[in-house]
């Protein structure tokens, strides 16, 4: 045993040296180094990512992973595989992305390691946002939130809120951002996290604007970018915060307040060389501004200088889905892919290191089983017994499992001292690969400067030569064009004046047009009025027979009463009591008829009252109809005017077709001329009544649509249009009554007076079932025609 031990203890000395000695002492002299190396790596890859130089933001990024991984820095390790991720992001390399940050929350999950695993994650479903497959992100967002919770991280969990929220914003869906910046902003606020208090503050002006809450988002506006002065926020954000303001202010249409929210904003990103998106953004905005306010030179100005600095910035690469349902299905592809791809790459790596540690002991047995042979061979003693050689084996049996476990240390630490060398030679190959390529490239660019620059002066002087001779030139032909212009003055005062005496004539043409109009909507009314008379004057008869024949019996009754009161003035002349009263029950036993007399005189002067009352009526609806109306609209009842137009057109329906009517509940007044409304309605009522052959029925429906409009329906049970009079009916002159029983005119004149009322009228028929009429009009026509005036 001690021999066995004295003979391993210079190879475990060794070992131990070349530990303390290389791989330490390298650690420890090229640690400070290395990191200084990892930050200006990530530093460059940062740059260049920002200046879309994409190629080379990766390898820098990928160079400085590779030193963090060799000298184990957690965190510079996960700097770089988040900004590898981020360039895979803009490269839209989406496979890479996910399959990176996967990887990496699986593998910190092993290890219960949630906050690395839940900031993989939070990575992963930032991906998903941006490729637009916003209902995956959301899964992810909830997972990674989740993980945070577990270690009790609050800040990891308002990150996860904030992403989250940005993700409904991106995603269309403003009133749920609104719901979840507010609660990003009450978190912020309760734990004073003054950077997602901005972040809250942003979001929800956005919301706002996009929900088109403009007061509201003018209010968080204007505390948002007070936290901005007060709690150290950027200029960039105080002026895209401004530029959102102002359009907000746009949609008010207070353009002088909008003008002046723009004003700070360019200032700020002019003072401040912000990004010059945002200055952009506020050029275009002055411009629209301008405009607004009728100043041309100004909007022009602006326009020229969102022009020439949009033209500046670095092209963008950006992501825009086509189908947001293919968007979720290609993210959930993705991440079934990655995930398929890191489980057989574990089992591959495992596979691998089985293999290594099975040569590794197969090599190790071997030089126990001869170490084990050398010391039995060199310490037997003949004259030892059976139980000294037992001792020995079991000694050897010790000494195999410790030097199992020391050459065991040694190998790994022999294998991380190579490993670490081949990386840093590597590292150091491509840092010098690197720095030709880049030298190689700046004299490639000074190359093509110097070209581009003599290129330029060259052009630039040909262009002012010519400029010059076409200037000249331009000159003379502007003379002459000066000439010709004073001419075409000339001959354009003369047709201004030929133009206003054409303009009078067709003023003149037009008002005699309108009083055509108007006559012949009044011949129109008349022509139909002719054709009622009949049915009036029948309609009239009976009223007034009632009035002939109660008068005449009244007259009768009244002669009878004054009879009877002669002989009671008889009676009571009398002087004797006794005799007054024989004569009074003479008198009254032969006048039973006084109190029959009463009710039959009270029943006739009822049915004159009534007579008197349809005459009434009747003469009321011929007013109404025949009346002209005002230049003004005046409220009116429509359901009386209705009334009126089922009354005067009575003998057309009377006996053998059923007035159904259906008035709605408070129907307002209208601004309307009664007349032509009653002229459209006696139309349509004659025209469904000389529809229903024999018995059928009219409905006429009054409905209120909102405070705004109201709607009449004239429905009937006739015989129908077919589609082709359908399309005619409206057209002057066209009739498909027989000759001398309609003119042509009453459909089109009704359409004329709808238009004059701005009101629209529909039809609706089918052969053998009916016609319905339908008409809109609206309610306060006087306050509309003053607002369309005002604008």
């Amino acid at each position: 045993m001690n021999l066995l031990l004295a003979k391993l203890k210079p190879l475990l000395l060794t070992v131990l040296f070349l530990y303390s000695t290389g791989t330490i002492g390298l650690a420890q002299s090229t640690s400070h180094q290395e990191h200084a190396r990892i930050n200006a790596l990530l530093a460059n890859a940062k740059t260049n990512l920002s200046n879309q130089n994409l190629t080379t933001s990766l390898n820098q990024a990928q160079s400085a992973l590779r030193i963090a991984e060799q000298i184990e820095d957690v965190q510079k390790t996960w700097e770089a595989e988040n900004l590898i991720g981020e360039i895979y992001l803009t490269q839209n390399d989406f496979q890479k992305a996910i399959q990176l940050f996967l990887e990496l929350s699986i593998e910190a999950e092993k290890v219960r390691n949630y906050s690395v695993s839940a900031n993989g994650y939070l990575s992963l479903a930032n991906i998903y946002s941006h490729m637009g497959a916003f209902v995956k992100a959301n899964e992810t967002y909830e997972v990674a939130y989740n993980q945070f919770s577990q270690i009790d991280y609050e800040l990891g969990m308002v990150e996860v809120t904030a992403a989250a929220s940005l993700n409904h914003l991106t995603a269309n869906e403003a009133k749920k951002a609104l719901t979840s910046f507010k609660k990003l902003l009450a978190l912020a606020e309760k734990d004073s996290l003054a950077y997602f208090k901005l972040i809250a503050h942003d979001g929800l002006l956005e919301a706002y604007h996009k929900l088109k809450e403009d007061k509201k988002g003018i209010a968080i506006g204007e505390a948002y970018l007070s936290i901005i002065a007060n709690e150290g926020g950027s200029p960039q954000m105080a002026a895209n915060a401004n530029n959102r303001m102002a359009s907000m202010y746009f949609e008010m249409k207070d353009y002088q307040k909008a003008l002046a929210t723009l004003q700070k904003s360019e200032s700020i990103s002019i003072q401040n060389r912000t990004n010059n998106k945002i200055l952009v953004q506020s050029y275009l905005q002055l411009a629209e501004t301008y405009e607004a306010l009728n100043n041309q030179a100004q909007a022009n100005a602006y326009q020229t200088k969102y022009e020439q600095l949009s033209q500046s910035l670095p092209e963008e690469i950006t992501y825009h889905p086509d189908d947001l349902e293919d968007a979720e299905t290609l993210a959930r592809e993705l991440e079934r892919n990655s995930k398929a791809i890191i489980t057989e790459a574990f089992l591959t790596k495992k596979e691998v290191e089985r293999n290594k540690r099975k040569d590794v002991m197969n090599d190790e047995l071997a030089r126990l089983k001869y170490l084990e042979h050398e010391a039995l061979v060199g310490n037997r003693n003949i004259g030892h017994t059976a139980l000294e050689a037992e001792y020995i084996h079991q000694d050897l049996m010790v000494a195999q499992h410790e030097f199992e476990s020391t050459e065991r240390q040694s190998e790994i630490l022999s294998y991380k001292e190579s490993l670490i060398r081949h990386q840093l030679e590597l590292k150091v190959a491509e840092e010098e690969k690197l720095i030709l390529e880049q030298e190689a490239e700046i004299q490639k660019r000074k190359q093509q400067i110097y070209l581009i620059l003599g290129g330029a002066f060259l052009l630039i002087t040909i262009i002012l030569g010519v400029e010059y001779i076409r200037i000249r030139k331009l000159n003379k032909l502007l003379k002459s064009q000066q000439a010709t212009i004073h001419q075409r003055n000339v001959e354009l005062e003369m047709s201004n004046a030929t133009i206003m005496e054409k303009n009078s004539k067709l003023h003149k043409a037009h008002n005699e047009l309108k009083r055509t109009q108007a006559n012949l909507i009044q011949a129109e009314k008349m022509s139909a009025l002719g054709m009622l008379t009949a049915g009036i004057a029948h309609e009239v008869n009976n009223p007034i027979s009632f009035v002939s024949n109660g008068l005449q019996i009244l007259e009768e009754n009244i002669s009878e009463a004054f009879d009877d009161l002669t002989t009671f003035e008889q009676i009571i002349q009398l002087n004797d009591i006794d005799e007054i009263k024989s004569n009074y029950n003479i008198f009254k036993s032969e006048n039973t008829s006084i109190s029959v007399l009463k009710k039959d005189t009270a029943d006739l002067l009822g049915d004159v009252k009534f007579g008197a009352s349809r005459i009434t009526e009747i003469v009321d609806g011929l007013r109404i109809f025949s009346r002209k109306d005002e230049k003004k609209f005046k409220k009116a009842h429509l359901h009386e005017i209705i009334d009126s137009a089922l009354l005067i057109s009575k003998s057309k329906y009377k006996g053998r077709v059923q007035i159904i009517k259906e008035y709605g509940s408070d129907i307002p007044s209208i601004d309307c001329f009664p007349g032509q409304l009653n002229q459209i309605f006696i139309n349509l009522i004659g025209n469904a009544a000389d529809a229903i052959e024999g018995e059928g029925w009219i409905k006429i429906m009054l409905q209120s649509i909102g405070s705004k409009y109201v709607r009449v329906i004239v429905q009937d049970s006739g015989s129908g249009m077919t589609e082709e009079v359908k399309k005619k009916i409206f057209e002057p002159l066209y009739t498909t009554k027989e000759s001398g029983k309609g003119t042509g005119l009453g459909l089109s004149i009704s359409m004329d007076i709808i238009k004059t009322h701005r009101g629209h009228i529909d039809v609706r028929s089918k052969v053998g079932v009916g016609t319905a009429f339908i008409l809109t009009l609206q309610v306060d026509l006087m306050k509309s025609e003053k607002s369309s005036n005002q604008s």
